[in-house]
Order: structure tokens, then C-alpha cells, then sequence
């Protein structure tokens, strides 16, 4: 890995670009080499390169920026960029819940903790296993896994930063729901479930994992931001609550208001 590469920041930039943050770290050194001009004038240049440089590698420069750009970009009469969030399908197909449930807890692959459902250590242990060797894979060989568990035999298709598996009905995947999905089919096969029953679990045990799909971060209820200081960006549904990543902010799981 090189020096450049252990600068980057991917969760901030490319796709996943808060356009509010770049926007005002932008501004804020564009201020900064004005300054630094007045006292030396070779220094103005310098702090364009190095702040511009940041910005396009990491996202932002200025410490703090996701907490304090949404409200200042608010008070602006512009709207800034895309929207970086865009909501993913599942592989999962409907079935009778009841009987998916018992499956699952016949298998040992979920246990009742109160009202609640949680995986078994013996499940949690195998399926974020799964996710780490997933998450090593290129888009075309995630893809290409995704398919593979997905009903139906679809084709298995990259679109910049989204998966595709074109069939009868065509589904669009996040990377993160793609690991989370083709881990817990996989990790299913392993446990006895019987092969029609996996891709439609695939969703439901999605919103059971503990650790981020893309970086292994904790995932955490929360919700929905305008700004990459929280994850997702969503102008139509804000506050929308989510299960996402609190390291990298990838949204794992939507709930349905």
C-alpha cells in the first residue's frame, strides 16, 4: 500500500462524497491561502495544493467538518450535489415468516432472547467469517457470489458502484448488503437450512449482525443524516432509522417507518 493509499478515505469520497463538507473545506481553505499569501506569497499556492489535495483524498480537511458544514451550507441559497444515498434492494424472497422462523431456530442459527431474536454464537462466529472473506472480494466477484444464492439464476452485473442481478426481477444491491446477504446464504448451507429457504432469510438476519459489512465496524441503531457526519444522505426521508456502521457509516439495514 502506498503512502497515497493510506491517505485516502473512501468512505468520504467517490460515491459516498458529502458535497456540504467539500464545499465548505473548500471555501475555508481557499480563506486560509488568501491568509497565508498576505504574509508570504509562495505560502498561498502551497496551502491550495496540500488542502486541495486532502479534500479530494479524504473528503475534508478541517477537524469537525460533518458536525458544523450542514448548517452552515443550510443558510446558503444552494443546493449542493447528489444525493450519496441510494436504497438497495434484497435477494431475499417472501415465504411463510412463521415457518422461516422455526427453520432458523430448529438449525440453531437464531435463539429467542426475551422478545427479542439474536444469532447464535455458533452462527454470529461462522457468518461474520464470511463476511470478512467477502469483503476481500472485487465488485464482479461479489456480484458473481450474490448471484450464485440468489433465486432465480440471475446474471450478475457491476454498475459503478452498485450490483445488479438482472433476471426476472432485477435487483439492485449496495456492497454492504451484498456481503451481508451472500454471507448469511453461504453460512446457511453449513447449518442444514434447506437451499429454498436461504435467500429469503437472507434479509431477515441482516438486521441481526453486530459488525459492518464493508469494515467490521459496530453497527448501531441510529439514523439517517444529510452529511457524511452520519450515514447515509437522504433529503426525502431524514431521520429515517437505520442500523449503520458508527465507523464508516455504511447504512446496513433500512426499517420501514
Amino acid at each position: 500500500m502506498t503512502f497515497i493509499d493510506r491517505l485516502r478515505r473512501p468512505e468520504y469520497t467517490g460515491a459516498n462524497r458529502c458535497w456540504p463538507c467539500t464545499a465548505v473545506n473548500l471555501a475555508i481553505v481557499v480563506l486560509l491561502a488568501g491568509a497565508a499569501g498576505l504574509l508570504f506569497t509562495p505560502l498561498a499556492p502551497l496551502v491550495l495544493l496540500v488542502g486541495g489535495g486532502a479534500i479530494y483524498l479524504r473528503g475534508y480537511v478541517i477537524p469537525g467538518t460533518p458536525r458544523f458544514a450542514p448548517r452552515v451550507v443550510e443558510l446558503l441559497p444552494v443546493e449542493f450535489g447528489p444525493e450519496k444515498h441510494v436504497e438497495s434492494d434484497s435477494i431475499a424472497e417472501s415465504v411463510d415468516p412463521k415457518q422461516l422462523l422455526g427453520t432458523l431456530i430448529d438449525a440453531g442459527v437464531v435463539v429467542a432472547d426475551g422478545e427479542d431474536l439474536r444469532l447464535t454464537d455458533d452462527f454470529r462466529v461462522a457468518f461474520e467469517d464470511r463476511m470478512a472473506e467477502l469483503r476481500t472480494l472485487s465488485e464482479q466477484a461479489l456480484a458473481e457470489r450474490a448471484a450464485a444464492v440468489a433465486a432465480g439464476d440471475p446474471d450478475a452485473e457491476v454498475h459503478a458502484n452498485r450490483i445488479l442481478l438482472a433476471g426476472g426481477r432485477d435487483i439492485w444491491l449496495s456492497r454492504a448488503v451484498a456481503i451481508a446477504e451472500t454471507a448469511a446464504a453461504e453460512t446457511l448451507a453449513g447449518f442444514d437450512v434447506p437451499t429454498d429457504l436461504r435467500a429469503p432469510a437472507a434479509e431477515p438476519l441482516r438486521t441481526l449482525v453486530s459488525t459492518c459489512p464493508v469494515c467490521a465496524g459496530p453497527v448501531v441503531e441510529t439514523t439517517l443524516r444529510n452529511c457524511c457526519g452520519g450515514p447515509g444522505t437522504s433529503h426525502r426521508k431524514p431521520h429515517r432509522p437505520v442500523l449503520a456502521c458508527s465507523d464508516c457509516s455504511t447504512v446496513v439495514y433500512e426499517f420501514d417507518v
